[in-house]
């Protein structure tokens, strides 16, 4: 569950849908209830999100989803990030704790509740 208005909420995820439909989204940080560090949000905290599924050619969408986010009514900023680059400890904590946004099977996010597609090993691809 995130401490977001539903509008926001749905906001985030008409973008997220427009500027890159095929990638897995999780949020993560203060604004995800049950978040293990931290004590909830303040009224200016930021709202992590974590994407799987990237690919080089989404450079540009990526940049116009970040100008969206920026440009938008939200009243804190959206911080994305490539979960590639997270450092392995944090990726395993937005796995257990994160609150799914966008769930695309294709960006193959296995998240411990999930199982890998039969003959594939379990990975997060990029």
């Amino acid at each position: 569950m995130l401490d977001i208005t539903p509008a926001q909420q749905a906001l985030i995820l008409d973008l997220l849908q427009l500027r890159l439909p095929h990638v897995n989204a999780l949020a993560f940080g203060s604004r995800v209830a049950g978040w293990p560090f931290g004590r909830g949000p303040k009224p200016y905290s930021d709202l992590d999100i974590a994407l799987w599924g990237l690919r080089a050619e989404d450079a540009a969408a990526l940049a116009h989803l970040r100008a969206d986010l920026e440009e938008s009514a939200l009243p804190w900023r959206v911080d994305l990030s490539d979960a590639c680059d997270l450092p392995a400890p944090l990726l395993e904590l937005v796995e257990r704790h994160g609150a799914q946004l966008q769930d695309k099977p294709s960006a193959h996010l296995n998240l411990p509740h999930q199982s890998p597609p039969e003959g594939t090993a379990p990975t997060i691809a990029s």
